[in-house]
């Protein structure tokens, strides 16, 4: 299921910086804030906005082509990005 794959990247993704950022229990915060399934629309719509706001973030400078949300996306779900494992 789509919402489980995504859910499981994201909780990745937010534990990580939980815990580079010291928040107290990222793990569980990430797994409250990226439930697996039964997704309703507003989580859905929460979702898109992430991934637009992240593709934003992503491209960074006006030197870059844009990054689609899109690409993000295929990246997160091909494996070529891998956010629980640290940038550097």
């Amino acid at each position: 299921m789509l919402d489980q794959r995504i859910a499981r990247v994201l909780r990745a993704y937010a534990t990580r910086i939980g815990q580079e950022t010291g928040l107290e229990e990222p793990a569980r915060l990430a797994k409250w804030l990226w439930s697996v399934g039964g997704w309703t629309p507003h989580r859905y719509d929460i979702y898109l906005k992430w991934t637009h706001g992240a593709a934003t973030q992503l491209t960074g400078s006006a030197h870059r082509p844009p990054f689609a949300p899109d690409l993000l996306e295929l990246a997160l779900f091909g494996g070529a990005w891998n956010p629980s494992e640290s940038s550097g």
